[in-house]
């Protein structure tokens, strides 16, 4: 088994373009970030899950560049998937374009963040 986990400032498609693979989110739903305790899927960080034959993608974005939890995040993220998919080669990319938000946060998140749901415009 290879695995990679890369940082960059790379861009990721645009998040709402982008097709998601329901096991990889399922299990980066294990990824919680410490200093919020909000998994990473219902904070909106996740740019890209994707699996091909042998390979798990997925690009991580931070609620700021300044995060200091960045490498953790993408290590957590990849020791996840890592044991879910023991035998694909991982790549965990940090990806800075398009900046993230907290309109990226799930319903969910914001429940767990004590917040109402959203209103439909």
């Amino acid at each position: 088994m290879t695995t990679h986990t890369h940082q960059s400032a790379r861009t990721a498609p645009p998040p709402e373009a982008t097709a998601f693979d329901d096991d990889v989110l399922d299990c980066l739903k294990d990824v919680i970030d410490p200093e919020i305790g909000v998994n990473v899927v219902d904070l909106g960080l996740v740019y890209r899950a994707d699996r091909a034959a042998r390979t798990v993608s997925v690009a991580l974005t931070l609620t700021t560049r300044a995060c200091p939890l960045g490498d953790m995040l993408a290590d957590d993220a990849r020791d996840a998937l890592a044991r879910r998919f023991a035998d694909a080669a991982i790549d965990v990319a940090l990806v800075f374009d398009p900046p993230w938000t907290p309109d990226r946060i799930t319903d969910h998140g914001r429940a767990l963040l004590g917040h109402p749901p959203r209103t439909a415009p």
